[in-house]
């Protein structure tokens, strides 16, 4: 007996599983029948939460932890309205995450009829939080969209994604699809390689500034702040990444502790930090802290071009810090690393007062209970 041919929905969950996607979130609706159908036998986890947005949040939770973009399965209308808020979190934060919505008939789209659920222009209200927004079209423009969406989670700055496939195109015999487009890590420039070797090695006080860009980048974080005897102050979407490491500052730029540890320092390394207003002026003062010269690394071209920098370099954190590690001379460090970090925590805690010393207490034992386990 010869098997039917899969539909597009089905098809579309067999080019997720090829690109690594592993679970989904979502609430099965008329306008993702095609998508589910094809779930159910792909050995995909599927996670069903009460509401649209707690599918997209967890999507965007799964994401930060993972490292992998986080799926939410969502119909046409509410359903994708609803996902907007976790998306556009998932936007200011760089987080990959996919949204995958239905539609309604293709032929209805944009008429105003009255179907079920009917939006304006669901394609262009996604546009206005999604890097990219795919509509498909017809069974061809599957294996497009599937490419295109998934390309900012690996070249650039990433954050969320979506697609959406009309009902009667959900429907339709699949069209065959390629294997994924695979990309190559991008080079790192031997030049500017070797000029921030240079610039590290002259410091006499070192200071690294992490942000969420780096949150892959723990080991290598780790290895080059010992390298350079370095203290690290890790902005919001960075904390955990030194956890009770001498050289960790889990304390925000805006403090006046931490502002005077990066104005003492000659040379300020900045991976994957955005130097956003919510850390590094969180009390509204319009002052960003007084940085000497900054070595600034994100994958980013456009952040780069945002704030002045000695040396701006486009790369992905931990590839440039394992890149240092493997130029810089063994006697790199230059001492006293340690003591100016622990400095600046003791100073921000007191700083922030009896109660908040309290919840750190116990915040901190709480992770390392967690770690123990």
């Amino acid at each position: 007996m010869k098997q039917a041919a899969k539909t597009v929905g089905e098809a579309l969950v067999d080019g997720l599983k090829a690109r690594d996607v592993t679970c989904v979130f979502g609430i099965p609706g008329v306008h993702t029948v095609e998508l589910y159908r094809g779930l159910a036998g792909s050995g995909l986890r599927h996670v069903t939460p009460r509401h649209e947005q707690g599918a997209g949040f967890m999507a965007d939770g799964y994401a930060r932890v993972s490292g992998k973009p986080g799926v939410a399965f969502v119909i046409t209308g509410p359903g994708l309205t609803n996902t907007l808020t976790p998306m556009a979190q998932a936007r200011a934060d760089s987080v990959p995450m996919l949204v995958i919505s239905g539609a309604n008939d293709s032929t209805s789209i944009g008429k105003h009829l009255g179907h079920l659920h009917e939006l304006p222009d669901q394609h262009a209200l996604a546009k206005t939080v999604a890097l990219t927004s795919q509509h498909v079209a017809q069974p061809s423009d599957l294996d497009q969209a599937l490419n295109r969406a998934f390309e900012p989670f690996s070249q650039g700055r990433p954050g969320p994604a979506h697609i959406q496939v009309p009902l009667d195109v959900a429907g339709r015999a699949a069209a065959a699809l390629t294997p994924p487009v695979t990309t190559q890590a991008q080079d790192i420039d031997g030049t500017q390689l070797q000029q921030a070797v240079q610039r590290l090695q002259q410091a006499k006080q070192t200071l690294i500034l992490v942000g969420g860009g780096a949150k892959r980048a723990g080991e290598a974080l780790r290895a080059l702040a010992e390298r350079l005897d370095a203290p690290v102050v890790q902005t919001t979407n960075a904390r955990g990444l030194l956890h009770q490491h001498p050289l960790g500052v889990p304390a925000s730029p805006s403090l006046a502790a931490v502002r005077q540890l990066i104005a003492g320092s000659d040379v300020i390394l900045a991976l994957g930090s955005e130097f956003g207003p919510t850390d590094y002026d969180m009390y509204a003062t319009g002052q960003m802290p007084q940085m000497q010269q900054v070595i600034r690394v994100d994958l980013c071209v456009q952040q780069l071009a945002r704030h002045e920098a000695a040396l701006a370099i486009r790369a992905e954190a931990a590839a440039f810090a394992e890149a240092l590690i493997r130029a810089l001379p063994a006697e790199t460090a230059g001492g006293g690393g340690a003591a100016r970090a622990a400095e600046a925590r003791d100073a921000a805690q007191q700083e922030l007062g009896e109660d908040y010393r309290a919840q750190l207490a116990i915040l901190n034992a709480m992770r390392t209970l967690y770690r123990g386990h």
